[in-house]
């Protein structure tokens, strides 16, 4: 093979390379979404619990059951669900129903889970850790007769 031949070859083969990387690294592909890549979906559940008469909202249930030994209320009804993709220290906004935001910036994914800087607007600042899978829930203060709470939840491969 001559020396152009060998050229043209390399050069397409690296190209070829090249995409397959791009690709690869493209949100929602599997680079991007293994452990040890950058991004880290979390679900979160905004909830308002309240001390007067009513039920448990059957899609808060699993949280329900992880909170009703430490807190008293008597109905809990979920305000929304959100599933948001966070970026390894970049910041991640959610809006609580009165206006303020929730700010969550992951910090480190390990095999004790995802370390996270969390700010509710207007009510605590801190650093938590929650296994992949588990919740973490944050007080968010008072809303219309009652709590709001912020669940956050890793879910990543």
């Amino acid at each position: 093979m001559e020396a152009s031949s060998r050229l043209r070859v390399g050069i397409a083969v690296f190209v070829a390379t090249a995409g397959i990387a791009a690709a690869l690294a493209l949100p929602g592909s599997t680079l991007a979404q293994s452990p040890g890549g950058n991004r880290v979906p979390v679900n979160v559940m905004i909830v308002q619990t309240s001390n007067q008469k009513g039920a448990v909202d059957p899609r808060a249930q699993e949280l329900h059951e992880k909170l009703k030994k430490q807190l008293r209320y008597k109905s809990m009804r979920v305000i929304q669900e959100q599933r948001v993709d966070l970026e390894m220290n970049r910041v991640g906004t959610v809006d609580l129903p009165d206006g303020r935001k929730v700010r969550m910036r992951p910090l480190h994914k390990g095999a004790k889970g995802l370390l996270m800087a969390v700010d509710v607007q207007g009510a605590v600042k801190l650093d938590a850790r929650a296994p992949n899978h588990h919740k973490v829930v944050i007080g968010a203060g008072e809303y219309e007769n009652g709590n709001l709470a912020v669940s956050i939840e890793p879910d990543y491969e």
